[in-house]
């Protein structure tokens, strides 16, 4: 099993939608959880359509601000318990373990004044549980100044609270596995600074039920947070995907070469003498056609992609003032690649 978290910073951006498609594609999680997703619970039931899932909650944004969502894949895999502004808690079922397990999908406040609420949400959500239980998310908060770099020295006190409520809850940090820091301002002056305020916890009961389990930063267009992709580490069987019904896509009327392959494919077909099925035999030629054109398309795509992904992790490793101005054009060419391609990758 795997659960994907990244606070995206806005669903409203076609492209930060694209982006997220590409994450489930690539990372195949059975959970997401989102924050400040700014889009109501309608909005979000279209991506979960788009994804082909089965499961969804939302916790509507506060007028612009905030909102919180939770998709999974099967309908049985998940249970909504209670949730606020600031979390989502689900009773998870793990079908290889054959056990249920809690996943508090956790977003900290931003604002230092009332970081004290989040972590008495924090012990108010423990003190219900009695069974393994795994907490993720953007907390706002770090542990320790090395979990900083640039910017102005986190205060003392804010770091001790912190390190209290996981003691308080006997939580545990679980790690990470890539870059360090999930988020930065993206400065490119001396106020540059990263932080690693996105991460996982747990209690002794999950840690050792899920021994193997992975915590990995994934590279992102879109956000100033990167994701994370805890991964289980389990076997588990994977859906056959469904046969895909045809449609005409938008963007095939975009490309010049579209029409070129609709005029090809008409005139190849062979006569009938009968006009119905004449009709039918140029359609399906065009459908043949047009379907091998676009999956060639939305291939160069996809390398683009890739490459420019990996580039964009090797520059986010070292990130700073130095190649901050890289790193944006970066993600704005992929942001352009995703906004351009309307790409199906279920």
């Amino acid at each position: 099993m795997k659960i994907l978290s990244w606070n995206c910073r806005g669903l409203g951006n076609p492209r930060t939608v694209q982006n997220l498609l590409l994450l489930v594609k690539d990372k195949t999680p059975n959970l997401v959880f989102l924050m400040e997703t700014k889009l109501v619970a309608s909005k979000v039931e279209g991506i979960k359509r788009r994804l082909g899932w089965e499961g969804c909650f939302v916790v509507d944004p506060m007028g612009r601000k905030g909102g919180l969502a939770l998709l999974w894949c099967k309908e049985k895999e998940v249970e909504i318990l209670n949730y606020s502004q600031h979390h989502i808690n689900a009773m998870v079922r793990s079908e290889e373990k054959k056990m249920l397990w809690l996943l508090s999908g956790f977003y900290g406040h931003p604002m230092v004044s009332k970081r004290e609420n989040t972590w008495d949400l924090l012990s108010l959500l423990n003190s219900d549980c009695e069974m393994p239980w795994c907490v993720i998310g953007d907390f706002n908060e770090i542990l320790c100044q090395s979990e900083k770099m640039g910017g102005r020295p986190r205060p003392e006190t804010q770091m001790v609270d912190f390190r209290k409520a996981l003691d308080d809850n006997r939580l545990f940090d679980l790690g990470w596995k890539g870059n360090k820091y999930a988020w930065s301002n993206k400065h490119m002056d001396s106020t540059f600074t990263k932080e690693r305020l996105d991460r996982a916890v747990a209690n002794l009961k999950w840690s050792e039920t899920f021994c193997d389990r992975v915590l990995e930063t994934l590279n992102v267009v879109q956000s100033d947070h990167m994701a994370l992709m805890l991964d289980l580490r389990q076997q588990y069987l994977v859906n056959r995907k469904r046969r895909r019904v045809f449609r005409f896509e938008a963007k095939w009327i975009r490309d010049e070469e579209g029409a070129g392959v609709v005029e090809r494919a008409w005139r190849r077909a062979d006569a009938d003498p009968n006009p119905i099925r004449n009709i039918q035999r140029k359609l399906n030629g065009c459908k043949g056609d047009l379907i091998r054109w676009g999956n060639s398309k939305d291939k160069e795509v996809i390398v683009l992609l890739k490459q420019k992904t990996e580039r964009l992790k090797r520059e986010q490793e070292s990130e700073g003032p130095h190649n901050a101005e890289l790193i944006r054009k970066l993600q704005e060419e992929m942001g352009t690649l995703l906004g351009q391609e309307d790409l199906k990758w279920l």
